[in-house]
């Protein structure tokens, strides 16, 4: 593992959110670039490790995986034109498929790694749903495996349902994941951090932790 995000990623990313202008932008266009070349090469080797363990990701290519710096204003009311993170998700058929993978966000001060499936659209949410209550052990079960617990803090229960949804009973046993809308897992990474010789490390020590979590979404959407 030779990769490693760069102090100059942070640079431009702090310098962004401050300036998130046209002009600024295209003045800079140069740093942007350097910041993008390094993180693409680090995305490149790190869906080369990850698919090691979980070979759907394999054949993935960095571009194919981390978003455009460009935000979409057609419908925003906040029209600053450029995003102040790059981010890049790895997984089955890429950033734009709705299948569980790995997530590598980096933002000043606000870096993250995430694993699982994020936001799935109602049906495929009815179809997790289904499953989970025909048979919840296998989901409560990984959620509770040994290396899981040790790399992440349980699921992101940020936009969780304050009650069961219909037409499940309320006093079903393993109620409280069907209360979730994403199944995803989150971890904060400081600047120091991702700039760290064992970044890459401690990404695929995360992900592999919770490989069992992206293969059950994946086997569960495509049933």
């Amino acid at each position: 593992m030779t990769a490693q995000i760069e102090a100059q990623v942070f640079d431009f990313l702090q310098n962004i959110e401050e300036n998130n202008n046209r002009e600024w932008f295209l003045n800079h266009k140069d740093d942007y670039n350097k910041a993008f070349t390094n993180v693409e090469r680090f995305i490149n080797e790190l869906i080369g490790e990850i698919s090691r363990f979980d070979a759907s990701v394999s054949g993935q290519a960095a571009n194919k995986c981390i978003y455009r710096i460009y935000r979409d204003l057609r419908f925003s009311p906040d029209k600053r034109p450029y995003k102040n993170h790059i981010g890049a998700y790895i997984a089955m058929g890429g950033k734009s498929a709705n299948t569980a993978g790995y997530y590598v966000h980096i933002q000043n001060n606000m870096s993250m790694l995430a694993a699982g499936l994020w936001c799935p659209p109602p049906a495929m949410l009815k179809k997790i749903r289904e499953e989970i209550y025909y048979n919840p052990e296998e989901l409560h079960n990984i959620l509770h495996e040994k290396q899981f617990v040790q790399h992440w803090n349980g699921m992101d229960e940020g936009d969780n349902l304050k009650r069961v949804p219909l037409p499940y009973p309320k006093d079903f046993e393993y109620a409280y994941l069907l209360k979730y809308k994403s199944f995803c897992t989150l971890k904060p990474y400081s600047n120091a951090k991702v700039c760290g010789m064992d970044f890459m490390q401690k990404c695929v020590e995360n992900f592999k932790s919770a490989v069992s979590l992206v293969n059950y979404m994946n086997y569960v959407i495509q049933l």
